[in-house]
């Protein structure tokens, strides 16, 4: 957390450094000396921005700055603040790049002021230096080669003392200045640095226009305050601020200049390009768009039907002027004609339109972006949905057939151990007889394991027909022979063709057997069952009756019994039914019917 504040006190110092070099050079940027370089002189203003992202990415700051200092001083503009801005870029630049790298880009950097300087006479900047010959400004070389040594030994001093063996990458410098430029918690030093940056170009231009004698008939504030307008680019989360402010200085502006104030049409249109993209609810298209195309729609209109009364209010010289009778007796009054003859240009409200286009454009992508994204998500959740519910599936599944395999096998094996003292009293070999039957049991418990096992380890996760647990009707005999003894006779009746029904079906009726005869060898204490089979074209039924002590349906339902469940899902899977009729001491009926081509 304390270095999150360290960072963020960096960045509005920063920001603070680049506004006191803005404003140092603002004053000189309308000096009538210079009325003939008004872009250079806007350009200018536009470096001391390079000074917030130079703790960020200081191998772009460097060369700007260094650039935006010897444009400066060639201007006769001052420069110390400027030169300051590079001392702290090449701090900036020792502390984060590597040694080769740092030295490279500061002795590019400070060679571009030199090489500038050095172009042929006839060059743009040769023929100002020639105009600024006599200037009392000019007091100054614009960039003395000295200094660019002198840049350079403190940059030899700046690596002894932060050089480190771990340079921030290249890659991670663009990450950090891309995160700067789009964080919502550094928006307000953006917008700030933006809003001063703009009003002054605005003043930039407004000046060159006082110059043309532009501005003759508004009160003494007006050009100022049309400058001041840019600094409501602050609030662009309340975009609505800036439109209106802009859209009446740029009316203002309109009336008042010769030629447009490039600048403040560039703020305007930025300030409606954020009236629309903007894509919260409370500043939906549905009234930031119709706002758009009025303003700029009464924009001409404005100036072609405002009545003089009103522009009186506006500019009172219209008034302070009077009104004369021309030679053909009609009323004139020239600064009224000077501002009248001014209309907006509907082109001009055609090319505004172009940024609340891109606007709609920019919006429709985001929201696509973010449907596109939402739905990905939905997909990437369904198919997780989807997983889990496959290893639902397979546990299931795997939980009856252990539970049909190991609860049959091992309640033959107790039965058969609780007849161990009857077998010892009727003599040796009916106890080795029991012993072999428990035998029995257990290995065939373990073969079936080890084939349901097998399907888990399988590489591929396709069961390997071979060791999956398939059995089928013909197992039925030898499952009633381990079910039967001398206390339970079975009876099996199997009618039809045993290979004809599919092999699922095949499975869920040994199945379906075996967990009947597991419940009545462990509950029903029944002295007789008889198992029937039949194997019909349509389908398979499966019946299972005793005359055990039977037991209540519905509780046992209630009960969520896991065998009976187990049955009833097998069933449902093949797409038959199941019905289990028992009564209390009446015995019980398993009766299932599972048809061939059944809804699986």
């Amino acid at each position: 957390m304390k270095d999150l504040w360290t960072e963020r006190r960096a960045l509005w110092v920063d920001a603070a450094l680049a506004v006191v070099a803005l404003a140092s050079l603002l004053p000189s940027a309308a000096d009538p000396q210079f009325h003939q370089y008004l872009e250079l002189r806007m350009a200018v203003l536009v470096f001391p921005l390079l000074i917030a992202i130079r703790r960020i990415e200081p191998v772009i700051a460097l060369p700007g700055l260094a650039v935006g200092a010897y444009l400066a001083g060639l201007l006769g503009q001052p420069v110390w603040l400027l030169y300051g801005a590079v001392v702290l870029a090449l701090w900036s630049l020792a502390g984060r790049c590597g040694v080769w790298t740092t030295l490279g880009v500061a002795a590019g950097s400070l060679a571009l002021p030199i090489l500038l300087d050095l172009r042929p006479r006839a060059s743009a900047i040769t023929s100002i230096r020639y105009d600024l010959e006599d200037s009392p400004l000019n007091r100054w070389p614009w960039w003395p080669w000295w200094l660019s040594v002198v840049f350079l030994l403190l940059t030899l001093v700046f690596l002894a003392i932060r050089h480190r063996t771990h340079v921030v990458p290249a890659r991670q410098q663009w990450a950090e200045l891309r995160t700067f430029l789009r964080d919502p918690q550094d928006a307000w030093i953006r917008n700030l640095l933006i809003a001063l940056t703009v009003s002054a170009l605005i003043m930039a231009e407004i000046g060159q226009g006082l110059l043309d004698n532009a501005w003759w008939s508004a009160p003494q504030w007006m050009p100022y305050g049309v400058a001041a307008a840019g600094l409501t680019l602050v609030f662009r989360r309340r975009p609505v601020i800036p439109a209106l402010v802009l859209t009446v200085a740029s009316l203002l502006s309109n009336w008042q200049s010769y030629e447009p104030n490039i600048s403040l049409s560039c703020a305007f249109g930025l300030a409606l390009y954020w009236l629309v993209v903007s894509p919260k609810r409370s500043r939906s298209l549905r009234w930031t768009l119709p706002l758009a195309i009025t303003v700029l729609t009464l924009l001409p209109v404005i100036t072609r039907v405002m009545r003089v009364s009103y522009l009186q209010l506006i500019f009172p010289s219209i008034k302070i002027m009077g009104w004369d009778y021309t030679y053909n007796g009609v009323l004139h009054n020239r600064t009224y004609d000077s501002i009248a003859q001014n209309v907006w240009p509907i082109s001009f409200s055609l090319a505004l339109l172009l940024p609340v286009l891109a606007a709609i454009a920019v919006r429709q992508y985001r929201r696509n972006r973010e449907a596109a994204r939402r739905e990905a998500e939905l997909e990437q959740a369904a198919e997780l949905l989807e997983a889990e519910q496959v290893i639902l599936t397979e546990r299931a599944t795997i939980a009856r057939d252990l539970h049909d395999v190991v609860a049959h096998a091992v309640n033959l094996m107790v039965i058969q151990a609780e007849t161990g003292p009857d077998l010892v009293r009727r003599g040796e070999a009916d106890v080795l007889a029991g012993f072999q039957r428990i035998g029995d049991a257990g290995r065939r418990a373990l073969t079936e394991l080890d084939r349901l096992l097998s399907t888990l380890r399988d590489a591929d996760g396709i069961a390997d027909p071979q060791l999956a647990p398939q059995p089928g009707l013909a197992d039925l005999p030898q499952l009633v022979a381990d079910a039967s003894g001398n206390q339970l006779p079975v009876e099996l009746d199997l009618q039809g063709d045993l290979e004809t029904p599919p092999e699922g079906q095949q499975v869920t009726a040994y199945r379906l057997v075996q967990e009947a005869l597991t419940n009545v060898v462990k509950h029903a204490q029944a002295t007789g069952v008889r198992v029937a089979v039949r194997s019909e074209e349509t389908g398979v039924r499966v019946e299972v009756t005793d005359d055990g002590i039977g037991f209540d349906v519905a509780a046992a339902r209630r009960g969520n019994r896991h065998g009976l469940a187990g049955m009833r899902e097998r069933v449902r899977i093949e797409g038959g039914t199941l019905d289990i009729r028992s009564t209390p001491g009446a015995g019980t009926t398993v009766d299932a019917w599972m048809p061939v081509g059944g809804d699986r």
